[in-house]
């Protein structure tokens, strides 16, 4: 009788056994997913980059100033459309791993990185130069 317990009990453990490393396999590929999903894109970048610009260039002390000299009036799609021009380019001639390195450099290091602080004027005057004045 004993002999028929430890024959079952064998096909059992196998079964159990499999089921654990089903279990820890699936886990893995799940662990896999998720940490995959940490890391930004180059487009998810792109984005979180430009959403910042349309977010916080309304605040800029001298914004209104300048939508003033180009006949531009303060709206969400005169922002949209001048980040969209200040940074598409500009981020599209990167790499993902130039993007991620740009994040995390000074504030100088930056500038030199977009072409210095002549270039960043002169595409800003030619974004909002590109902007259709309001009527």
């Amino acid at each position: 009788m004993a002999d028929t317990e430890a024959k079952a009990a064998k096909p059992r453990n196998k079964i159990r056994t499999i089921r654990i490393w089903l279990w820890v396999t699936a886990l893995l590929f799940a662990g896999t997913f998720f940490l995959s999903q940490c890391a930004m894109s180059k487009p998810q970048a792109k984005g979180k980059i430009i959403e910042a610009c349309i977010k916080n260039s309304p605040f800029n002390p001298g914004w209104e100033g300048e939508l003033a000299k180009h006949g531009l009036t303060q709206s969400q799609d005169v922002v949209q459309n001048y980040c969209l021009c200040m940074w598409n380019d500009t981020l599209e001639a990167m790499s993902a791993d130039e993007i991620k390195a740009f994040s995390q450099m000074d504030g100088a290091a930056k500038l030199e990185k977009l072409g210095g602080e002549q270039a960043v004027v002169a595409r800003h005057q030619q974004c909002l130069a590109q902007q259709k004045p309001a009527s």
